[in-house]
């Protein structure tokens, strides 16, 4: 009896160390996470059936709860509930191609883990688009909440504007799946997306799609969380674990990234 006990506090002690860092949201030992599932190569279903998503930032995910020896449960949401839904409470991390700025960071907290750059797709045989004048008077089609019209179109249309130049036509879709439908049907001649992202549904329709222009830039994608004592530092710390056990540049390498996309200041 006295050997189990022992055992048995062992054990106790040994979750409570492991425990000792994680956030509060880790709730019974689970973590709920916010994502789209809807975003390759970052989060994503390889098959509709699929109970949990793919993608780079569903590893992220996993390794996170892993270091705080948690489980995963994701709640699926397109990309305009994925702060209201973090908000409500129903997840208590959001990891999905979401980028930092300082507008969402009012309400959450955003701990920064991978950079990106905007990119312009259109038809592969358009040859009259390649630079974001060229959109003057034209229809872009973009996956609503995300903030490509105020940091890339709105900005343009300012400039074109200024010109006297027809301005871009705007059109919101749920998914961005349903914005490169719009595109591959004609009914718009462009739409914005992530670079990793645009590179993967280029290569996977290379007949049909390209990348016609990339702005660079200096956006990070974030995971966001409610605003608590403790957490984003919580997250921080093992981010910061995580690069220096390499398993960033293992996930650059699986995804044919170079590794340089991971080299982000956590604490900005």
């Amino acid at each position: 009896m006295i050997r189990f006990f022992i055992l048995g506090a062992a054990a106790l002690m040994g979750t409570q160390a492991a425990l000792a860092g994680a956030p509060s949201f880790v709730s019974d030992g689970t973590i709920s996470v916010c994502t789209t599932a809807a975003f390759p190569p970052l989060s994503y279903k390889k098959d509709p059936g699929d109970a949990v998503p793919s993608g780079i930032d569903i590893e992220i995910a996993e390794a996170l709860a892993k270091s705080w020896s948690a489980k995963t449960a994701y709640v699926i949401t397109d990309f305009a509930g994925l702060l209201p839904t973090l908000g409500s409470g129903r997840c208590g991390m959001t990891v999905s191609g979401i980028y930092v700025n300082e507008e969402r960071r009012k309400t959450y907290d955003g701990v920064r883990y991978m950079k990106s750059a905007t990119v312009l797709v259109t038809k592969a045989d358009n040859t009259e688009i390649a630079a974001p004048a060229a959109l003057s008077g034209r229809t872009v089609a973009l996956e609503a909440g995300t903030y490509y019209r105020e940091e890339r179109l709105d900005p343009l249309n300012k400039e074109l504007a200024a010109t006297g130049k027809p301005a871009v036509v705007i059109q919101n879709y749920p998914a961005q799946q349903g914005a490169y439908q719009q595109v591959l049907v004609g009914r718009a001649d462009a739409t914005l997306t992530e670079e990793a992202e645009g590179a993967f549904r280029v290569a996977n329709a290379p007949n049909q799609l390209k990348i016609a222009y990339t702005w660079q830039s200096d956006f990070t994608y974030g995971i966001y969380v409610a605003r608590k004592d403790g957490d984003a530092a919580a997250i921080k710390a093992a981010l910061k674990t995580l690069r220096e056990e390499g398993f960033f540049a293992r996930l650059a390498e699986k995804y044919g990234l170079n590794p340089t996309v991971f080299d982000v200041d956590y604490d900005s």
